[in-house]
């Protein structure tokens, strides 16, 4: 006897975006076949919210930046559905990753989904960016946006599982926005390492900065990517050189405060 096909259950996205009028709506577009989409954003003054305006499952909610995990934790709460795909405004969905969700076991508290992440038009394929498996698909019940800012993350209980296909991650327009927005992460980073009690040494930033230089360019093969693999690598070690030497640097002055 033929067993009757899986039901699909109704699923909500949750989205967080800052003048992101140039990713949002081929972001929003792989997300129209949820049943409601969450948007929250921090106040843009281009026309994000505008173009969001127009996709018809779309909810739009403002809300003040204070940090990322609080903007995504926000966004989860007026989240609907028990299932929950949570993209950033710079992802977008294949109809080879909409149809592998859509067949779906769902027998998991989540699933992991690679990225293919591009600078401009290049695809670094190789390098610490690559798969770069991030956590977006849960169940809403089970899971909350923690880890450190800038790099959130769902704690989640249960298993987890992995999808086969890769969604696309258009992570900067251009090599400057690269470092012009890790300078910034850094010193988010810095501040949260500091808050926590963290302590450092001056050889610190050294090895670090030398660990991820060989592991992004030549353990994970960057420097395939040709340029932009060895900029990444390079860049890559010198923020992890600053974030320590930062640290350093205020361990010093609180202690001599």
């Amino acid at each position: 006897m033929n067993q009757p096909a899986r039901e699909f259950p109704p699923f909500s996205g949750a989205v967080i975006c800052y003048n992101e009028e140039s990713h949002i709506e081929r972001c929003l577009k792989s997300l129209e076949w949820c049943e409601q989409v969450v948007v929250v954003d921090s106040g843009s003054k281009d026309r994000t919210v505008e173009l969001a305006r127009q996709f018809s499952n779309v909810e739009i909610h403002v809300r003040p930046f204070d940090t990322f995990i609080n903007q995504k934790n926000h966004a989860l709460e007026k989240c609907s559905k028990e299932w929950v795909i949570s993209l950033d405004a710079d992802e977008v969905l294949t109809e080879e990753n909409i149809t592998e969700i859509q067949s779906l076991p769902l027998d998991c508290s989540g699933y992991r989904i690679g990225r293919r992440s591009f600078i401009g038009n290049q695809e670094i394929r190789y390098g610490t960016w690559s798969p770069d498996f991030q956590l977006r698909i849960f169940r809403k019940s089970c899971s909350a946006w923690g880890g450190t800012n800038p790099h959130e993350s769902i704690q989640i209980e249960g298993e987890v599982g992995y999808l086969e296909s890769r969604m696309l991650h258009y992570s900067y327009d251009t090599l400057d926005e690269f470092v012009e927005r890790n300078t910034k992460y850094i010193h988010m980073m810095v501040d949260h390492l500091e808050a926590s009690g963290r302590k450092t040494n001056a050889t610190e930033p050294y090895v670090h900065c030398v660990g991820n230089f060989v592991k992004a360019y030549f353990v994970r093969r960057g420097f395939l990517d040709g340029a932009a693999g060895f900029f990444l690598a390079r860049h890559i070690a010198g923020g992890s050189y600053l974030k320590y030497r930062l640290l350093a640097e205020r361990n010093r002055e609180s202690k001599a405060a």
